[in-house]
């Protein structure tokens, strides 16, 4: 079919562009930042994950690379911790970490002027640890503490530190298990928190009717090596986007990005949608409200060129929409 071609005929042209970069290089392998081993042999040894007092073990090298995933969670389930393999984890100074803790604080911050917390403030350490790529922060909430007027879905999670909270803009919230999940690439103190106002509501378009979103931002994100499959995956986000919204990039109701997250020019945007590797993101942008969401399911469909257009086109054009 048409669209099996066109994918072809652009993969083909971004791989010989793009040669010199592969090298057989994956596209989840983290950027070598970790100090050099000399030629000598990596000794392994096991990193405490202590989480309120329940305890879990991790094998990591001298590296300070983990050597296979790990999941730590606190024995209520309050918070959790998720690493992938070959993360690189060091200290503020760049040594290697023994004891990551989870604890509680006694003396939280109070919350911004325009927000409330909803449980308790966790001070993660030791603070200034990074992560490399980010690693997932899961917090539970009581919904029986949300304000009037909210719902779950207006939770999130900051950060304290210097003096201020700053919140993630990357989140995934479970209603069914209370739960919300961001990517955090350092440590300090970490709650969950909520608008402390309903937010305008947002109508739905009438039909026929033009729709209340402002503008869809679409945002690849890759490394700067690069695999087939993360060439092939923006090769069919930029078809999709040319093909039938060429009307709304036009207008700039719509936009299209492909941001390096290896690039320091791009730390902010990287930062503000949580990026570590290549990931597809829609940003629904109405008024001041932005909807953030990380489409996964481009990678089940990587070479079927039918599946993965309409998955795209069909993200898109509920966003256009205001609908999710």
């Amino acid at each position: 079919m048409k669209i099996m071609g066109f994918f072809q005929k652009y993969l083909v042209v971004s791989v010989a562009l793009s040669l010199c970069l592969l090298l057989i290089v994956s596209c989840t392998t983290p950027p070598a930042t970790i100090p050099e081993s000399n030629g000598e042999e990596l000794i392994t040894y096991q990193m405490e994950i202590d989480l309120l007092g329940t305890k879990h073990e991790a094998a990591i090298n001298s590296q300070g690379k983990i050597e296979s995933s790990a999941q730590a969670t606190s024995a209520e389930g309050t918070i959790s911790l998720y690493i992938d393999k070959d993360t690189i984890i060091l200290d503020k100074d760049g040594e290697l970490i023994q004891l990551i803790q989870a604890t509680i604080d006694p003396n939280p911050p109070p919350p911004p002027e325009d927000a409330n917390k909803v449980g308790p403030v966790y001070d993660l350490a030791p603070q200034g640890a990074t992560f490399n790529p980010p690693i997932k922060l899961t917090l539970t909430y009581d919904p029986k503490e949300l304000p009037e007027g909210l719902t779950e879905k207006d939770v999130y999670i900051a950060c304290y530190e210097d003096g201020k909270w700053e919140m993630l803009r990357y989140k995934q919230v479970d209603t069914e298990r209370h739960e919300v999940t961001t990517r955090i690439d350092h440590f300090a103190r970490y709650a969950v928190l909520i608008p402390s106002k309903e937010s305008t509501p947002i109508p739905a378009p009438e039909p026929g009717t033009t729709s209340v979103v402002d503008r869809v931002d679409v945002v690849y994100f890759h490394r700067t090596n690069r695999c087939r499959s993360c060439i092939y995956a923006e090769t069919g986000i930029r078809y999709t986007l040319e093909t039938y919204f060429q009307k709304e990039l036009s207008s700039g109701k719509l936009t299209f990005k492909s941001v390096d997250v290896q690039d320091a020019s791009n730390a902010a945007i990287v930062k503000k949608y949580g990026a570590y590797t290549s990931q597809l993101f829609i940003n629904t942008v109405i008024g001041d409200t932005e909807r953030i969401e990380d489409v996964t399911e481009i990678w089940l469909f990587i070479g079927n060129d039918e599946a993965f257009c309409h998955v795209v086109r069909t993200k898109i054009a509920k966003a256009l929409e205001g609908a999710g």
